[in-house]
Parts: C-alpha cells; sequence; structure tokens
C-alpha cells in the first residue's frame, strides 16, 4: 500500500497522517520529544501515538493536555528478567498482528519507530502493511545481541533519524548514510522554560532550601544516569561558605527499587546530609528555577531533554562528556564537560561556580542563548522535511 497524503477531515488540507510508535511508556526524553514535535506539526501532519497500556497513565495525560491523539495497545517490553523476555518473544506475532490493524484503522501514510534500535514491531507491521518507516535512534549503547538484530533489519527501513551525531556515529553505517537521514536532537520551547517567568508549585520544597546552593538534576532513576556520580561529588565538596545541597528530581520506577535503595545506602554510608531525593513532577518547572548549577552526571544520553531545558532556564551546566552535551555546553562559557565517572573533576567546577554567583549567571545566560538551537518549530521543520523525501523516494 502506497502512501497517499489523505485529507485532514473535511478542511480539504492534505496532511500527512503519521503513527509514532514506542514500545516503552514511561516517560522520559524520547516521549517527552514525541508530544513536543507532534504538537507542533499539527498544521500539516497528523500524528497518532501508538504506546503499550503498561505505565502509560503519564504518557497519555502528556497526550491529553497537547490535544495529541493516541491509542495504548497490549505491547509487550523486552527486559532482561527472562520470564518477561519470554512473554515478549511469545506475544510477538500478535501484538505484530495488532500494530498492522491500528495503522489500517487509521490510514497511516508513514511510520516513525521512536525509542531506540530495540524497537523492532512497529518495524515489522510496517514492512507488513507496505508503509514507508523512519527509524529513530536515541541512544550510544546497545548489548550486541539486540544491535546485531537491528544491523540486519535496518537495511529495509526507508529512513533514519539520529538524536546526536554522537547516535550517528555509533549506528551510521555505509546503507544507513545512504538513507534519508537527518541529525535532529530533542526540542524544547524557550518561552515554556523562561527564567524570567515565575512558576508556581512546590513552594514547601523549596522553602525547605533557605539560602541553600541547589545543585540539581532531573532524571528517573536508573543506572544509565549513574546518581552515584553525583553523591560522591557531593561527598568530595568539604569547603565552602555556604552549604551546597544536591536534588534529584525523577521517578523511582518499580523496577529500580533496588537500585534507589543502593544510592540510598550509599548516602548512608558516606554519612553526608546533602542529597535529596524529591520525586517526580508533572511540571519540573518551578523547582528547576530554584536551581542554581545543573548536573548530568549520566554514562550514556543522546539528547538529553532535561539538559536544554536547564539550559533555557539559564542554568550553568556541569556534565559528563554524553551525546551531543558538549557541542551546546563550551566549558567556561556556559558550563563544564567532564570524563563519565570523574567526580572529583565534577565536584571542583561544583565549587567553582557555588563560589561564584556572577560565573553562574553569565555561564547561564549564554546557556540560555545556546538553547534557542531547540526551537521546537526548527526541529518540527527538520523532521517534516524528513517524512515528505521518505514519501517522495517511495512514490
Amino acid at each position: 500500500m502506497k502512501p497517499t497524503c489523505r485529507k485532514y477531515f473535511d478542511e480539504g488540507v492534505d496532511v500527512l497522517r503519521v503513527a509514532n510508535i514506542i514500545e516503552e511508556a514511561k516517560v522520559g526524553g524520547p516521549q517527552i520529544r514525541m508530544v513536543r514535535v507532534a504538537k507542533q506539526l499539527t498544521a500539516n501532519v497528523y500524528t497518532h501515538i501508538i504506546m503499550p497500556r503498561e505505565n502509560s497513565e503519564m504518557f497519555r495525560k502528556m497526550c491529553e493536555e497537547e490535544g495529541i491523539r493516541y491509542s495504548t495497545l497490549a505491547l509487550s517490553r523486552i527486559t532482561k528478567r527472562l520470564t518477561v523476555a519470554l512473554r515478549y518473544v511469545f506475544n510477538f506475532p500478535a501484538e505484530v498482528v495488532r500494530l498492522r490493524r491500528e495503522f489500517l484503522r487509521f490510514r497511516i501514510d508513514l511510520v516513525h519507530i521512536s525509542g531506540g534500535s530495540w524497537q523492532y514491531k512497529g518495524f515489522f507491521a510496517a514492512k507488513l502493511t507496505g508503509i514507508p518507516v523512519i527509524w529513530h535512534l536515541n541512544d550510544t549503547f546497545m548489548p550486541a545481541i539486540l544491535r546485531t538484530i537491528f544491523r540486519f533489519l535496518s537495511r529495509f527501513a526507508d529512513g533514519f533519524i539520529f538524536s546526536s551525531y554522537r547516535t550517528r556515529k555509533y549506528y551510521g553505517s555505509k546503507h544507513i548514510l545512504s538513507s534519508p537521514n537527518r541529525v535532529i536532537p530533542a526540542p524544547v520551547d524557550a518561552s515554556h522554560f523562561d527564567p524570567n517567568t515565575r512558576y508556581e508549585g512546590d513552594e514547601d520544597l523549596i522553602e525547605s532550601w533557605d539560602d541553600d546552593i541547589i545543585v540539581g538534576t532531573v532524571a528517573n532513576i536508573n543506572p544509565i544516569k549513574d546518581l552515584e556520580t553525583l553523591i560522591h561529588a557531593a561527598t568530595s565538596i568539604v569547603s565552602s561558605d555556604t552549604r551546597i545541597r544536591f536534588v534529584v528530581l525523577g521517578r523511582v520506577f518499580e523496577n529500580q527499587q533496588s537500585y534507589h535503595r543502593q544510592l540510598l545506602s550509599i548516602i548512608q554510608d558516606m554519612n553526608i546530609d546533602n542529597v535529596e531525593f524529591v520525586g517526580a513532577r508533572s511540571d519540573v518547572r518551578p523547582v528547576l528555577a530554584r536551581f542554581d548549577i545543573y548536573v548530568c552526571c549520566s554514562r550514556a544520553e543522546s539528547s538529553p531533554v532535561s539538559v536544554w531545558e536547564a539550559m533555557s532556564m539559564g542554568k550553568p551546566v556541569v556534565s559528563t562528556d554524553v551525546g551531543d552535551v558538549a557541542r551546546h555546553i563550551q566549558c567556561g562559557e556556559s558550563g563544564y564537560i567532564g570524563a563519565v565517572g570523574d567526580y572529583s573533576n565534577m565536584a571542583v567546577q561544583i565549587e567553582k561556580l557555588a563560589a561564584d554567583e556572577g560565573l553562574r549567571l553569565r555561564l547561564g545566560k549564554t546557556a540560555r542563548l545556546k538553547s534557542h538551537s531547540f526551537a521546537p518549530e526548527k526541529i518540527s521543520s527538520l523532521t517534516s522535511d524528513l517524512y515528505r523525501e521518505v514519501l517522495r523516494v517511495n512514490k
């Protein structure tokens, strides 16, 4: 079935109908990116997001608030747990058929696979339906077996989006780079994340911090975020005229409870009282606005939307060298970059910023200016251009 770019309801406007699929509904960078781009594309692209039912409450709420159409299906997620992995394999054929029915039901012209190289079901469903498929890659590390499967299947994809140049380098084989492709980072609206706006919420929490210097990060609690580095950096800071408090803003999912307990145990063993886990927020802006310094301590990222949001809020960023962060954060101009796991260097840079309000303001102002490269209209234009290029090639 060839794409036809059907009419959008009865308005007489040619609109491309795209199914954007992800096999993980827990809200993180990819899910936020999907909603923001879909919202920006509404003038000429009808986006229908397809997500798993499990853990989808927050994701569904985001779609509803922004007026984005979505479906929830029974989609299994692959994990290291044997029982879950077996369920994934057993349910695979039925779930592919289920996805194909959704494509036909909504008369989809193009399938956009979000979430990374391990998302195979949307690919098979699209190919069975004869619909062009774009694979969105947003990681820089994948287990060998999953990468091998992707390497084979990618030969039959019609286009690729890389969330960063580092991801492009990781996956960029000759046949992939000869296909239509773009490097497209996650979008952030500078008018929505604006340091000059007063955001309401979390007043009690913020007031409890008094005049402390707040070093914060926004991240779901999981090992790839390497929050041990943040804790060790907090331990390394022994002298400061002002108390420095480290705040982690993020959700602890059931499968990460053990990791969370491990982090709390490290804090207890280190005998420190300046690291605080405050849970998740549907709106991070009130707490983010109170941060003095933003930290990204991840082991791997591609286009970390939380870093881009912090930049938009005018925060100086101290980050490990992951994804394309170093392309947008220049040392001494908008923040500082260090090696993955180097908590000593991270502590030095945090102390430097904590001791100098003028430096924080200057670097934060530059970070804010740099964040305009993530403007949603720019990101959506790059995405739409690739959609239409893929359709032209597949006529």
